[in-house]
Order: C-alpha cells, then sequence, then structure tokens
C-alpha cells in the first residue's frame, strides 16, 4: 500500500505531487485500505485534474515554498494570487504565508512600484 500511496501522491515535492496519478479511483475490494490512500482515491474521481492535482498539494504541503518563483520576480505575483484563490480557498493560511513570502523576497522591488503613488491614487504596476 506504500507504493500505490506514494503513485497516488508523491509528496517529494510540489512538482511530483502534480505528477502524481490523479486518475485511478479505487483498488478494487482491497481490506484494509488506508485512510491516506482511501482520500487520495476519493480526490482522484473529480474529473477535473488540475483541481485533484492542486487539493493535492494544498493537503499535503503545508507550506508552499516560493523560491523557485522569485527569480521571476513581481511579474508571476498575479498568477500566484490568482492560482491561490482559486484552489486555496479552504486553506487562507497558506494563501497568505505564500503571499507574504513572495512579497517579502523582493521588498525592494514592491516598494519602488508603490513609490509615488499617494492617498487615493490608483496607479496600474508597469510590466
Amino acid at each position: 500500500m506504500e507504493c500505490i500511496s506514494s503513485i497516488l501522491c508523491d509528496a517529494s515535492s510540489i512538482n511530483a505531487t502534480h505528477g502524481s496519478n490523479h486518475t485511478l479511483r479505487n483498488l478494487g475490494f482491497q481490506p484494509n485500505i488506508p485512510q491516506d490512500v482511501k482520500m487520495m482515491l476519493e480526490l482522484n474521481s473529480d474529473s477535473e485534474k488540475c483541481r485533484v492535482a492542486a487539493n493535492k498539494i494544498l493537503q499535503v504541503h503545508c507550506h508552499l515554498d516560493m523560491r523557485p518563483f522569485f527569480g521571476m520576480e513581481l511579474h508571476l505575483l498575479p498568477y500566484v494570487v490568482a492560482w491561490l484563490e482559486r484552489f486555496a480557498e479552504s486553506r487562507p493560511e497558506i494563501k497568505m504565508s505564500s503571499i507574504y513570502e513572495f512579497v517579502r523576497a523582493m521588498p525592494m522591488k514592491v516598494a519602488d512600484r508603490m513609490e509615488g503613488k499617494t492617498k487615493g491614487e490608483k496607479r496600474k504596476l508597469s510590466s
């Protein structure tokens, strides 16, 4: 069952979890299926596989590591926020900590983008 568990949800990294099997829905009659395997099989019953992958990522990775995205600077932040809005609504602590980590890694870039903005003035971020 340990092998099946790792096939259904490889928790070694976010990419590995994303690449796990999201289609296997049952194991036939198997007594004593561990709860984690049952949960992953149940998640796989969702027909929207991107949602299955996102749910697995959010369930097995308590903290989303934003470091791989730092080289892309702030251009990626809207996509990160949109992904978190779509999939992490039941995990607000992950959503907020991920955004915080992303912005905290580049405080000067955020400050540079916000510089010159006065109270009440809306400003479009430059690309």
